[in-house]
């Protein structure tokens, strides 16, 4: 078994202990306490969100000694995807895709007038150059030119791509100068920026089913790259991907129609680096996927049937036009 990331047994323990107070009521519950706290609890996740509190559950008792737990919970079936199970799933959240410009001057003038310049600091930079909020406090600007240090990284997966990127409106870039100097100061968690935007965004549009989020305007800069005409290598790189088949997350060209990107690569930029899928698709084009064969009887009734119906059909023409003359006729 390979060993675990600390970073990611911290996010599990981190969640574990959050779920012990919120629906046990104590911090360190029993076997049966958890298992049934579960259970009870399950319709309020997506499947894949209940397995990794499932998991996070489990590796949670591991660190603390308890494996007689860990295998109690291990052992736990979703009663929502069990075999013959009625619950209904809970609907999958639809993300907001597309953000129109008013949306997005609307939304920055409601978070500086209520003093969130914290939020008001994301929403510049996801919007204007899209990066991720993991990766929005490492950000620097040296004359037109904004360098980001790529985030998602860990000792053994290096998903995040370092940058720089050039801004070809000097408005623009002062505003993303103030935002990214903002965020490096800020001592506030991800979460609790995350969490704040998502209350205002609803305050004010109060009325809409869905509002945008952070990652509503990443994939929007998604979708006005692939409208821009620029290379898969030039998108991914401006994106912080190391492969371009990542670039089918985010966004739709048909959705960026119309809208300018004011951000390009760099000239120092190696887009060289920038893989190409290892792997053909799994049901793309090129592969064959098998013959199938037709008996050779089978083959003949459908050529015999299909061939008599024709000859009938052409037999029968004549006879409705017997005794008509047309246009051009002698």
């Amino acid at each position: 078994m390979t060993a675990m990331q600390p970073t990611t047994l911290k996010r599990y323990q981190t969640r574990a202990q959050n779920f012990y107070r919120t629906h046990c009521g104590e911090n360190d519950p029993t076997s049966a306490q958890i298992c049934a706290a579960l259970l009870a609890c399950a319709s309020e996740y997506r499947p894949n969100s209940f397995s990794t509190l499932k998991n996070s559950l489990m590796n949670d008792q591991l660190a603390r000694g308890n494996r007689s737990t860990a295998t109690a919970i291990r052992k736990l079936i979703n009663p929502v995807t069990a075999p013959d199970s009625k619950m209904p799933r809970k609907p999958k959240q639809k993300q907001i895709r597309k953000v129109p410009f008013e949306d997005f001057k609307a939304l920055y003038k409601h978070l500086h007038a209520g003093g969130n310049l914290d939020e008001a600091a994301s929403l510049v930079l996801a919007y204007w150059i899209g990066v991720r909020p993991c990766e929005m406090r490492t950000i620097s600007v040296t004359g037109n030119q904004v360098k980001i240090i790529g985030g998602k990284k860990s000792a053994e997966l290096h998903r995040g791509a370092d940058r720089t990127l050039v801004i070809d409106n000097s408005k623009i870039l002062k505003l993303i100068e103030w935002a990214a100097h903002r965020m490096s100061k800020c001592p506030r968690s991800n979460t609790a920026i995350r969490d704040r935007f998502r209350r205002e965004a609803r305050a004010l549009w109060s009325r809409r089913k869905q509002v945008p989020t952070l990652k509503s305007f990443r994939h929007q800069m998604g979708s006005i790259l692939k409208a821009s005409g620029e290379s898969p290598e030039s998108q991914a790189y401006i994106m912080g991907h190391q492969c371009i088949s990542s670039l089918s997350v985010y966004g739709d060209g048909r959705l960026g129609t119309g809208m300018k990107a004011h951000v390009h690569p760099a000239d120092s930029a190696d887009l060289t680096s920038i893989r190409q899928p290892q792997k053909p698709p799994r049901y793309g084009q090129g592969r064959s996927l098998g013959i199938i064969e037709f008996p050779a009887a089978t083959r003949g009734h459908w050529y015999t049937e299909m061939k008599s119906r024709r000859d009938e059909k052409t037999q029968r023409t004549p006879q409705r036009h017997r005794g008509r003359r047309f246009i051009g006729e002698g």
